[in-house]
């Protein structure tokens, strides 16, 4: 194994983020605001968040002032850094009627994925937005995370499509 050069941090994954506890498949929520909730409470469940009412004030405000997380074709990608987060962390949801998130593109989303970080993880924070970015420019793992029956199946479809991507 090659030792990492001092100073140098190891890449973050997207598939080491994930918790099966953190996904919630075709789930039927009516409002985006209900999305982000329940996306903070499963990131609570996982340990991410140790503040949940701080992660959520901060992600709705980052979403109302700091433009659309809605990164078209029926993807959101909301994240924020926050003293609430303990470690960084991923959760999941898809949708079974679509909700108006404001994407540039003017499609509703049924995709989105929440990602909360702490305050002094900047770096990190532009990382795993550019993976989650090129991941899921990939129309045959968002067609499978929208056909996932399982949470395992969810998570192993990112998995392999980072392994292939990133490798």
């Amino acid at each position: 194994m090659r030792p990492r050069a001092r100073g140098t941090r190891a890449a973050l994954h997207v598939r080491d983020l994930l918790d099966r506890r953190g996904v919630l498949l075709q789930a039927d929520i009516a409002t985006a605001a209900d999305v982000l909730g329940i996306l903070v409470e499963l990131q609570e469940k996982c340990g991410a968040i140790t503040n949940g009412t701080a992660f959520y004030n901060a992600v709705t405000e980052r979403e109302a002032t700091g433009g659309s997380t809605g990164i078209g074709a029926g993807i959101a990608l909301p994240h924020a850094r926050n003293a609430g987060v303990a470690a960084p962390g991923l959760a999941a949801v898809t949708l079974r009627k679509p909700l108006d998130w404001g994407a540039g593109d003017g499609q509703p989303v049924d995709l989105i994925f929440l990602l909360a970080l702490p305050p002094a993880a900047q770096s990190e924070q532009v990382q795993l937005l550019a993976r989650l970015v090129n991941l899921l420019a990939q129309t045959e793992l968002t067609a499978a995370l929208r056909r996932a029956t399982s949470r395992d199946a969810f998570i192993a479809a990112i998995a392999q499509a980072e392994k292939d991507c990133f490798a």
